[in-house]
């Protein structure tokens, strides 16, 4: 879009060239050898010829810092002075012009004072989670490229994000568990909880976060009022009531919009969602997020047999921390839950949708072929399709379908535009009779069409879900995901938080 609108043309505009700055660096950050330095060099020249124009400290310490990975390190310092003897009279915060007076000192060798004014800096806006993890992000390469120890910046870290589980049959006056999980989520400095809230540990956790001071994001496996009667109202009111209160405290709540909210394959989803979402922040923030399991025995978690069991056991193959606490069930009254028919609903699957240019004489056929050669080598959960206007295939995860869009797009660009968009969701098989083979049927297809009409050309967006589950799976080459905007709400659903998918 910088390129399409001539910008990249552009030489006299201190926040166009701040702009094409900004892009270069993180076409650096995901750039590797050779080509990396080149990017950060290019970078920091457009950083410099803004901060020679508009005379602002923003340009500059960021031409310091990019100038230092790119290997000019006696440029990185003559800019780092100048920033340094700038009068800051800009109307920026008190966080970031201190944190910029921090940077410089770093990146003049001053180590030890550099840590005591980012300590100083961050206390001034001790809230400022993102900020600070901005910067926490520029000073991890600047103490990599000095070779110096960067651990210390573990201290300053934000909060830490949490996932929270656990089974139902608890007493509702069991306070071993909440105050365990109290004790656990100030130790671990947790700031922000993501999970359900079904009656038992669930909605133990979640007033335990409350009370630590931290966020709760709510993810339910279903509508509030399905959830509401099939996991809290037949335990009893001694839940309900505190249900009702923390739906009404938590920052955020997300359904998977799955009307069975007892379903496994609806837990199965919100699960994902919720460890993807926690995963999601942790990374944004540059800090850890960790799970909090409460099991009846902790062999169920180290079998992955159950539900719970399963769940934990794709957090820890995911790499990350995990806390369990035991607690026995208790015998309960609550009625069975009424079991509703899934009927051709069978499984979670990721749905790809590529468009490619469609003009008055049809889809170029080079196109088309090169994206049935491609499909033929992965991974597809059931044959894919030709609308007319995209092709529609499905995965059995949404790894598989992540690395089928970044070869797709690879692919692509020699044939001219095409956008791709994908979502997660629960589907079934439909047979075409046209076509003679089984194909996907569920949201995805109709999700994945909305989220194609605000995606660029050349570009893959995917829904939350698909971003979430993605960032849970295993895999050292997993794409990137980063948050781009949302789709406008509809009354029939949340609204979709949409992310950009790249190598």
């Amino acid at each position: 879009m910088f390129h399409e609108a001539g910008l990249d043309r552009v030489t006299n505009d201190p926040a166009v060239l701040s702009v094409k700055g900004r892009l270069l660096k993180d076409q650096a950050v995901a750039a590797k050898g050779a080509s990396r330095r080149r990017f950060y060099r290019v970078s920091a020249q457009a950083y410099t010829r803004s901060a020679k124009i508009s005379g602002a400290a923003y340009p500059l310490i960021n031409a310091a810092t990019l100038s230092l990975l790119a290997g000019d390190h006696a440029q990185s310092r003559k800019l780092a002075r100048d920033v340094l003897k700038h009068s800051g009279q800009e109307p920026e915060t008190p966080y970031w012009r201190a944190a910029t007076r921090a940077e410089a000192q770093l990146l003049l060798g001053d180590v030890a004072q550099a840590r005591v004014a980012l300590k100083k800096a961050m206390s001034r806006a001790p809230r400022a989670y993102e900020d600070h993890a901005s910067t926490l992000r520029q000073f991890g390469l600047i103490l990599e490229e000095l070779h110096e120890d960067k651990n210390w910046l573990d201290s300053l870290r934000p909060p830490k994000s949490l996932h929270f589980m656990g089974h139902m049959a608890l007493a509702p006056g069991n306070k071993a568990v909440l105050l365990q999980a109290r004790a656990l989520i100030e130790q671990e400095h947790v700031g922000f909880g993501y999970g359900a809230l079904a009656a038992g540990a669930d909605i133990l956790i979640a007033q335990a976060l409350l009370e630590a001071g931290a966020e709760l994001h709510v993810v339910l496996p279903g509508t509030v009022k399905s959830f509401r009667a099939e996991s809290v109202a037949r335990f009893g009111q001694a839940w309900t009531g505190r249900f009702d209160d923390l739906l009404r405290d938590a920052r955020s709540i997300r359904t998977v919009e799955d009307t069975n909210s007892s379903s496994s394959l609806a837990v199965q989803l919100a699960a994902e969602l919720a460890m993807g979402c926690a995963a999601i922040q942790a990374d944004s923030l540059m800090t850890e997020a960790v799970q909090l399991a409460v099991l009846e025995r902790e062999s169920k978690t180290s079998s992955g047999e159950g539900v719970s069991g399963k769940i934990g056991a794709t957090w820890r193959h995911s790499g990350r921390h995990q806390h369990v606490l035991l607690a026995p069930r208790i015998r309960t009254h609550a009625p069975k839950s009424s079991p509703h028919g899934s009927g051709r609903l069978d499984r979670v699957a990721a749905v790809l949708r590529i468009e490619i240019d469609n003009n008055a004489s049809g889809a170029p056929q080079e196109a088309l072929n090169s994206i049935a050669r491609l499909l033929k080598t992965k991974d597809l959960a059931s044959s894919a399709r030709w609308t007319g206007e995209a092709v529609i295939a499905e995965f059995g995860d949404t790894a598989s379908a992540a690395r089928a869009a970044i070869a797709a797009a690879k692919g692509l660009r020699k044939h001219g535009p095409f956008r791709i968009a994908g979502d997660y969701a629960i589907g079934g098989s439909i047979a075409d009779p046209f076509a003679g083979a089984a194909i996907f049927d569920g949201p995805a297809p109709a999700i994945a069409r909305e989220i194609a009409l605000s995606t660029p050309n050349g570009a893959i967006h995917v829904s939350e879900r698909f971003a979430a589950a993605l960032c849970i799976s295993t895999g050292n080459a997993r794409p990137r995901v980063e948050y781009v905007g949302e789709l406008p709400a509809k009354a029939d659903r949340n609204t979709h938080k949409l992310f950009s998918l790249t190598q």
